[in-house]
């Protein structure tokens, strides 16, 4: 017969953070290139003479040279395999570097412009790389597993990159949310317990568009939920012209207009890196950095301006200047922090096999789980904001368990329910509540 003993406590937290020796910290940024290598007349009005491909470079060199990432994604890439050969040459396997790496063109949509990927492939591998039909450019999924120590025993850590970039402007809302649900269906079928980042230039005027909020709560697909670095800091709301969201705009990094470049300087916040609950309460050997997650180059103080003009205390000068010349967006960046044991030296990471049902629940659900060994075991439910909504402690014997969690009193939604014996093992599931 179990035994209860019950504590419930109700914190302010940010995300969950898991304690976890770090063997790297891997770097993702995603940038809009504004038509890279592609000057087809009708477009913007883009050409070679007011959006040089050779001025660009300059300016990415010293941009990834000042970020240094690992994962670099982009849109508005020219959709030619030579180009794609001509970009990793002349900006990243450059002076002594030669690991960067890529993947073949896929381009269903037949469009001049595409998503594309670069990775260091001294930390990461490219396993797989599938084109989604969505309108107007394919959307990008890449299956990247990483390089540690434990993979040559066959412990495979994964990382998935979506990247995606709908259609822009008002009145696009439902084709952006369109193109969202398929990646989020697609998800749901391959990868709904994997390290996925969804990210690109998504054109969304605010918290309020329908894309967003499938992205970002739980609708039809209860497995799936992306979740807003910014969201613990105030980047989440009503953005576009708004002088609250000043210090979160990516676009313009131009106050004019050249008939290429967007105007009107910072106002709006059009790019995004968005993680999968696996990173951000790092469950499954990746968790996010707190506080990494930046547009590179704002500074909280070129609301409506020019990313250079004045005084920029985000940059040095010249990566102010490479950010106005490079293109009308900002990168946006965040770090990921990568488990050294991955589970094979890791107490954490041990599974009590555990599964929730119903789930969805109501008013109370039962944990079923296999105790390896006489002990406590501890029930801790978080918020996707992470906050501890309730712990609770009971004394179980060993082998197969069950544990009624009572649910009356929690509100619907999308939860995390952590479970702990107090011998390490240790183990995540999603619980949502209807």
């Amino acid at each position: 017969m179990k035994k209860y003993l019950l504590i419930i406590i109700t914190l302010a937290l940010t995300w969950v953070v898991i304690p976890a020796k770090a063997q790297d910290t891997l770097t993702v940024m995603q940038y809009n290139l504004l038509y890279y290598g592609n000057h087809q007349s009708g477009f913007a009005d883009c050409f070679e003479t007011n959006n040089n491909t050779q001025r660009k470079d300059e300016c990415i060199r010293t941009i990834v040279n000042y970020v240094k990432p690992d994962i670099f994604t982009v849109c508005e890439f020219g959709a030619t395999q030579a180009l794609q050969t001509d970009f990793l040459r002349h900006n990243l396997n450059i002076n002594g570097a030669n690991y960067w790496q890529s993947d073949n063109i896929i381009n269903y949509a037949n469009s001049n412009i595409i998503n594309h990927i670069f990775y260091d492939s001294r930390k990461m591998g490219l396993k797989k790389h599938v084109a989604l039909r969505t309108n107007p450019r394919d959307t990008d999924v890449y299956e990247l597993y990483l390089k540690t120590p434990s993979l040559a025993a066959g412990d495979t850590t994964k990382l998935v990159c979506i990247v995606a970039h709908p259609k822009a402007g008002m009145g696009y809302e439902g084709q952006r949310r369109a193109l969202m649900q398929i990646a989020m269906d697609y998800v749901n079928q391959h990868y709904p317990t994997d390290n996925v980042l969804i990210m690109g230039d998504f054109n969304m005027y605010g918290a309020s568009e329908s894309g967003y909020r499938l992205l970002t709560q739980t609708y039809s697909n209860p497995s799936i939920c992306f979740m807003d670095p910014l969201a613990n800091v105030g980047g989440v709301g009503e953005w576009t012209s708004n002088n609250q969201f000043t210090a979160f705009h990516t676009q313009s990094t131009r106050s004019y207009s050249d008939e290429c470049f967007s105007s009107g300087g910072l106002d709006d916040r059009f790019d995004f890196i968005l993680m999968a609950d696996e990173i951000a309460f790092s469950y499954n050997h990746l968790r996010y950095v707190q506080g990494s997650y930046h547009a590179v180059g704002n500074d909280g103080r070129h609301f409506n301006m020019s990313v250079n003009q004045g005084n920029n205390t985000a940059v040095p000068t010249e990566v102010a200047d490479a950010l106005f010349d490079g293109s009308d967006h900002l990168p946006v960046t965040m770090k990921i922090a990568v488990d050294a044991h991955l589970g094979v030296e890791n107490n954490e990471a041990q599974s009590l096999y555990a599964t929730v049902a119903p789930n969805p629940a109501s008013d109370q659900a039962i944990v079923n789980f296999f105790n390896p060994m006489q002990g406590l075991v501890q029930f801790d439910l978080y918020s996707l904001q992470g906050q501890l909504l309730r712990h609770e402690v009971a004394s179980f014997g060993e082998g197969s368990q069950q544990y009624e969690l009572a649910l009356q009193d929690i509100t619907k939604g999308f939860y995390l329910l952590r479970i702990k014996h107090d011998g390490g093992w240790g183990q995540t599931v999603k619980l949502v509540v209807q």
